[in-house]
């Protein structure tokens, strides 16, 4: 088995992380600009627009930080129970226990960013994670650190395992943590969106939990981006960004882990995925305005409740909905007949509602008149 003999946590000044802020400024000035955009962006929201955003990025939270570990959540399931903790109606309530927890612990992170950040904090969130008490079929002490000596994350056969990283040993966990929250409670110059982007790598190397561990680093950071930015984290989805690219976090997680104490890559890499983080926010408010016009457009226009709800399924995904709407596309989203899904959708040409994309006959699609 191939191990590395020197991890982070070995170096003789660990945890004192160092990096090279000139590369970085850049990276720092342009988010800088875009939240400022994207809060800007989000003032012209009403009240109810505002909620319906938070809940769908909401969503998207809960659902790709459980991804990234393999973990695949009911997406009706999670809209029920943040529809349910928002106060927004729901149509039929698919929640489950899990989902209620998750949903509440996220919530949690970034509605009491002000308080200082604590074990006991960590401990619920991480029971929140695991409500039955266990991971998959086996049984993890939650709500507490790790009983286990050692943990190792590898990869591969047996007998050809890859050690990607081996975290601290248990007996060290308090010592670990008790700097950590410090720093993080601190009022210290370190420029807030680095701050985040450091708690986060600071927090998987110590690898306190038997499991849950990716998911509350993507926490500490979701809740110490809300102390600074606390319109900003209820309409982005950071870890919907790192599911995308599932394979370079967890590259960037292992070269930080053996390559020392300078994190300037790391945090450069932190700096880029959360900028297309914002600007997929940016790109999701303006989807959100530009439904609340259409409808508003055509609030008396007659419609049927097949027509509604593809209606809303192009606003929502506006110029990702591949190929335009076809017959089939309609059919299989409205459960109808191909007739019936042929009739709405000339219906809505007629009325000046949909408009035919370039190319005809069987070819035959239509996109959003807007």
């Amino acid at each position: 088995m191939q191990k590395y003999q020197n991890w982070i946590w070995q170096q003789a000044d660990w945890p004192h992380f160092n990096y090279d802020i000139k590369p970085l400024l850049s990276y720092i000035n342009t988010l800088s600009r875009l939240i400022g955009a994207l809060e800007m962006t989000c003032s012209v929201l009403a009240g109810e627009e505002l909620l319906d955003t938070q809940a769908q990025v909401l969503a998207e939270d809960a659902i790709e930080t459980s991804a990234i570990e393999g973990e695949i959540l009911r997406r009706s399931s999670v809209r029920a129970s943040i529809r349910k903790q928002l106060g927004l109606p729901i149509e039929q309530d698919d929640s489950d226990i899990r989902t209620d927890s998750l949903v509440l612990m996220l919530m949690d992170v970034r509605q009491n960013a002000k308080r200082p950040l604590t074990e006991e904090m960590l401990f619920a969130w991480h029971a929140a994670l695991f409500p039955t008490g266990y991971s998959g079929l086996h049984k993890i002490q939650v709500g507490q650190y790790r009983g286990k000596e050692e943990i190792q994350i590898v990869s591969g056969p047996v007998g050809k395992e890859k050690v990607h990283y081996i975290a601290p040993p248990n007996h060290q966990l308090e010592d670990e943590m008790k700097p950590f929250l410090f720093w993080v409670n601190e009022e210290n110059e370190t420029e807030p969106i680095l701050k985040a982007g450091i708690a986060h790598l600071w927090l998987i190397m110590i690898h306190p939990f038997d499991d849950g561990n990716g998911r509350i680093s993507r926490a500490v950071t979701d809740y110490l981006l809300s102390k600074h930015f606390p319109l900003l984290m209820q309409i982005i989805s950071f870890s919907k960004q790192l599911s995308l690219d599932r394979k370079g976090y967890y590259f960037m997680l292992e070269e930080a882990g053996k390559n020392g104490l300078d994190i300037t890559d790391w945090l450069k890499w932190f700096l880029q995925t959360l900028t297309m983080a914002v600007n997929e926010s940016q790109w999701i408010i303006e989807q959100v305005i530009q439904k609340t016009h259409f409808w508003h457009k055509h609030k008396d226009t007659p419609l049927n409740a097949r027509q509604r709800k593809v209606l809303n399924r192009l606003l929502d995904t506006g110029e990702r909905f591949e190929g335009g709407m076809t017959t089939r596309k309609y059919a299989s989203l409205s459960k109808c007949r191909k007739v019936t899904a042929s009739r709405d959708l000339s219906d809505l040409e007629s009325k000046d509602i949909l408009q035919k994309r370039p190319g005809g006959g069987r070819s035959t699609s239509y996109a959003l008149k807007l």
